[in-house]
């Protein structure tokens, strides 16, 4: 019986090469027999700086040492909820709608989510669950509303404005408001990684689909008792100082790289240590979540995504925060561990982006679905790294304009679109300014090029590139 369940999956995978994401064709769900239907959880945090998965050893025992450790994978938007948005969808920022993190540009009410990987799946006989973070903005929505697809839904609703989603907010319980509180027991990573658990021991033998989606570490980076005394003794060795640290010459920048306020490098440290406890509990999660699985038998045909929904610049460029066009906003950890195709682990350099996900995922749960999607599946570089592949992607950010307040750089960050490669990076704002970086030569950014003439034919290529996505 092991051995035509392995074979079943061997074939499967060989025939999801031939297959083309970028528009799955047919107008129906179809479903493949169980067998050929592995178990999917994705593991979201929220804000978490590339360079931090270092600090997690079950993420890096369990998931790296057993899987793809995706080293250039990005976000097309570096903000939450358009982000999230493209991970539900495959689509970009600027077909999907969703531009900012709150209505009327962005956030939960300008989402469409009739269409998703959740109705996908669960049309094709998954068991879906999101518990924790949806959208931004979701308590704009009906109180109660539960998004299509979901057969469980336990999401944050309210949040403590000092404690953000860590302790004393609200989840919405499957239709059901539910006030936490600041016991011990309410700390939200904790309290949702039980639950995953006690998802994944109720999905019996119907193959499920899990989005686990903490708020770590985010801002306001709060961690739980027992990891209140790590990183605190990180001496200058150990303190993140690239050489894009708070550069000290932004002449070459946007106007706004010089406009931003910018905090001191004591406090940058600060949170970066209460950025690394916090992050400590999803790690624990993640070795309750693999320890279920390994007790319920399912480990071998379960696929798992660990990432966060955009990056975080600890002062790379001068910036602190996200939304900029820089690598440190856009780049995210991504790590994919299914042992049928991942068994040998290794560091994977294709440039693989958030809208990947939805047409990776339904390939590999056989869907079919008429939907538009602008990623591509990457279960062919799962199995063969010298498949071919993209060399480039388009960024994008819109200003929040909705409220200056609370906006913060989505608001004093002009809109902007550019073009990656692992050659150049080329940025256009509304503003009419520029920016051109030589990756190979400058992988931190430093030099903008884009005034220097000799550079013109590049710029003119990168922005054809620009176009034909937009068209």
């Amino acid at each position: 019986m092991k051995t035509s369940r392995s074979l079943s999956i061997a074939l499967f995978v060989a025939l999801a090469f031939f297959q083309n994401s970028s528009l799955v064709g047919c107008t129906s769900s179809e479903s493949r027999p169980r067998s050929d239907k592995p178990n999917i959880i994705i593991i979201l945090t929220d804000d978490q700086p590339y360079h931090t998965l270092q600090y997690m050893p079950n993420v890096q025992s369990e998931l790296v040492e057993k899987g793809v450790n995706f080293t250039n994978a990005y976000v097309t938007t570096p903000l939450c909820c358009p982000s999230r948005a493209s991970i539900l969808t495959g689509q970009y920022v600027h077909n999907h709608g969703v531009k900012t993190n709150r209505a009327p540009e962005g956030g939960a009410t300008a989402f469409d989510d009739r269409s998703t990987l959740a109705v996908w799946l669960h049309d094709a006989g998954y068991r879906t669950g999101l518990l924790g973070k949806y959208l931004n903005g979701y308590h704009d929505l009906q109180e109660g509303y539960i998004p299509p697809g979901w057969d469980d839904w336990q999401v944050f609703v309210k949040r403590d404005p000092d404690l953000g989603f860590y302790y004393n907010y609200t989840l919405n319980e499957n239709g059901r408001i539910v006030q936490y509180g600041r016991d011990e027991e309410d700390f939200s990573t904790d309290l949702l990684a039980d639950r995953a658990t006690q998802f994944i021991r109720d999905s019996s033998d119907q193959p499920f689909f899990l989005v686990f989606s903490v708020f770590a570490p985010h801002e306001t980076y709060q961690s739980a008792n027992r990891h209140k005394d790590l990183f605190k003794s990180l001496d200058e060795f150990e303190r993140y100082r690239p050489p894009n640290f708070f550069e000290d010459d932004l002449t070459d920048k946007p106007a706004w790289a010089t406009q931003i306020k910018k905090p001191d490098v004591d406090y940058v440290d600060k949170v970066y240590e209460r950025m690394l406890r916090s992050l400590r509990s999803v790690d624990d999660a993640v070795e309750e979540i693999l320890s279920t699985l390994e007790k319920k038998k399912i480990r071998e045909n379960t696929f798992i995504i660990f990432m966060s929904d955009n990056g975080m610049s600890m002062g790379n460029n001068g910036v602190f925060g996200k939304n900029c066009p820089y690598d440190a906003c856009l780049r995210v950890p991504f790590v994919v561990s299914y042992p049928p195709i991942t068994s040998v682990p290794r560091m994977d350099e294709h440039l693989v982006l958030n809208i990947d996900i939805a047409p990776t995922l339904i390939e590999l749960a056989g869907v079919n679905q008429s939907a538009q999607i602008d990623g591509q599946s990457f279960l062919p570089i799962l199995s063969d790294p010298t498949a071919q592949w993209r060399d480039g992607f388009l960024i994008e950010h819109f200003q929040d304009l909705a409220d200056v307040e609370e906006s913060g750089l989505a608001f004093l960050i002009p809109g902007y679109i550019g073009f990656r490669t692992t050659h150049w990076k080329y940025v256009e704002y509304d503003t009419g300014e520029r920016e051109l970086y030589d990756l190979l030569a400058d992988p931190f950014e430093l030099e903008n090029i884009a005034s220097q003439t000799e550079y013109a034919q590049t710029i003119k290529e990168l922005s054809e590139q620009i176009q034909v996505i937009l068209r």
